[in-house]
């Protein structure tokens, strides 16, 4: 099973990249830092609604904790398409490039999760 401090952790590494992202793309400039940050943050606002849903209980039969895992990542699906097409609606002054780098940045995560030990521990 896996811990609550792994996946806080993961979401934390996401926030470190998207801050390490932002900061490295003010060299370019304000509007490419402003459209990294906001990619990373539809993957970080994904990754915590994928986490308060499918991490509701601790202990539930198989089948149960199943179901709030599929319901998460339909959700997290949902909300990241939705936030993608209210941007680029919205917000048509965003760079693009800089968003989907940001967000595959900050989606990263989950890769290097693997890589390190999360475990809220120092």
């Amino acid at each position: 099973m896996v811990k609550k401090a792994q996946v806080y952790g993961v979401i934390r590494l996401q926030a470190w990249i998207t801050a390490a992202l932002t900061l490295g793309l003010l060299l370019i400039g304000k509007h490419a830092a402003m459209s990294g940050f906001v990619g990373g943050a539809i993957a970080l606002a994904g990754s915590l609604l994928y986490a308060r849903i499918a991490f509701r209980v601790q202990f539930a039969p198989p089948a149960a904790l199943l179901r709030m895992h599929f319901a998460a990542e339909m959700a997290k699906l949902g909300m990241t398409l939705l936030a993608f097409a209210a941007l680029f609606v919205f917000f048509r002054q965003v760079a693009a490039l800089w968003v989907f780098a940001g967000y595959l940045a900050a989606a990263s995560a989950y890769w290097f999760g693997l890589l390190f030990k999360l475990d809220g521990k120092k």
